[in-house]
């Protein structure tokens, strides 16, 4: 099922898009791509083949694998899985498009049940997009393949955002993780009542879903996330009793019975009380300590962006931090993508940014700043997260135009200089 690649501004968000996924790949992918050649590589339960590197066909290998194992443990009672699931990652989006259907352009992934493929492009994205766009879409694949093909619209895209938004830690992945913006997203559809009703919800077939998200951004992100907080709300709410009827409520779908019936004699609630606790639920949450640790570091690039005159000169966040906080007569405002302003005014809100919910020291300060060597731009890190980095940097897209990319990267998968860099950096904070 097929997702449109997001906007700059959304692109942590919601997944804004139809029936598939969207992200994806590495910096230097593209230039590996151009060389020529395809890298094969099978595990267990995977065919994986790229045109980006054999290191890279590797890694995903890897990643696909442990997700595997995680989309099991959910759906524990469908047996072993005998056959391998084919998965095709592209260096550019032309080759991508060359084995897609024309009706999924503008997307970065999709799984393709006629081919039994699993698809996806690697241009101008991240290492850490690319992995996410094969868990979201891998998910589909698994269900399809493996669980059912009666699955409801709004269950295979909420499972699909959830397992999309784990954290490999380099030893197992870290599930039920709150991104800030797409928390966001459900709660103010909450407080201004343009959430999906859960009975519509439940009902929706697959064509009035791609109706709806083609035809609206803003519907596409709500209907992703929504259906994600759905999820998110029967495998951890009420202390997680509900996760396992999950496999009830399919197994009264793929029987004929209608989708509200046999949501209400599996949870044993009507729609009308399920979207009330839902509500309350999601209403309760807040984000992830490592999204709110992802969004200070954003947070804190625009500030380095609104003090320095050119990226360069942002050395020590110990440096930003007096300038922003403690020059007289200075002050500033900022706006993050879900609206809400943190300015100079609200000293307590301002110092909270320098620090990471994971820091457990004294310091003022719990990140720092190393530099790209062939550019001598800054790349702000922290290191208070099991088993990850977090790292903010300046993206050029095109002359004159810059961008903040946050992404989080396994440490033992790091560059041994950056790996130098950061660990001098720390000693020196």
């Amino acid at each position: 099922m097929r997702r449109p690649a997001p906007s700059p501004r959304r692109a942590r968000a919601a997944r804004l898009a139809a029936l598939a996924c969207a992200l994806l790949p590495l910096v230097a992918a593209s230039a590996a791509g151009a060389q020529g050649g395809t890298f094969r590589h099978e595990t267990e339960h995977y065919r994986i083949e790229t045109d980006i590197s054999a290191q890279f066909t590797r890694l995903v290998g890897m990643h696909m694998e442990e997700i595997f194992k995680e989309y099991s443990r959910r759906f524990a009672e469908y047996g072993e899985v005998r056959q391998r699931f084919n998965v095709a990652v592209f260096s550019t989006e032309e080759g991508y498009l060359s084995e897609v259907p024309p009706q999924v352009r503008g997307s970065t992934g999709v799984f393709i049940a006629s081919k039994q493929l699993l698809a996806a492009h690697a241009e101008d994205r991240t290492p850490e997009e690319v992995l996410r766009t094969l868990y979201h879409e891998g998910f589909h694949q698994f269900m399809f393949e493996v669980v059912s093909r009666e699955a409801p619209i709004w269950l295979n895209e909420g499972l699909a955002e959830y397992f999309s938004e784990a954290t490999w830690n380099g030893r197992e992945f870290e599930l039920g993780q709150v991104p800030t913006t797409r928390l966001h997203t459900v709660q103010q559809a909450l407080r201004d009542g343009s959430y999906v009703r859960i009975g519509q919800l439940l009902t929706l077939n697959p064509d009035q879903w791609l109706q709806n998200v083609r035809t609206d951004a803003h519907r596409a992100s709500l209907h992703y996330s929504e259906s994600w907080s759905v999820v998110h709300f029967l495998i951890h709410g009420d202390n997680g009793r509900n996760a396992s009827l999950l496999n009830d409520y399919l197994r009264e779908i793929a029987r004929s019975k209608p989708p509200e019936r046999a949501f209400a004699d599996v949870f044993k609630v009507d729609a009308g009380t399920f979207e009330r606790l839902w509500g309350a639920y999601v209403m309760s949450l807040e984000p992830s300590p490592k999204f709110r640790c992802r969004d200070n570091m954003e947070a804190l690039m625009l500030l380095a962006e609104m003090v320095y005159e050119s990226p360069t000169e942002f050395e020590k966040v110990s440096d930003l931090r007096r300038k922003v906080l403690y020059t007289s007569g200075y002050h500033w405002e900022i706006t993050r993508p879900t609206g809400q302003k943190v300015s100079s005014q609200d000293r307590q809100q301002a110092e909270a940014l320098f620090r990471c919910p994971f820091d457990e020291g004294r310091s003022s300060v719990s990140y720092v700043v190393v530099r790209h060597v062939p550019t001598g731009m800054p790349i702000l890190i922290c290191d208070h997260h099991p088993g990850v980095v977090l790292k903010a940097y300046y993206r050029n897209d095109s002359p004159g135009r810059r961008r903040i990319i946050v992404e989080e990267e396994v440490r033992e998968t790091l560059d041994p200089n950056l790996a130098q860099a950061i660990m001098a950096a720390v000693a020196d904070r």
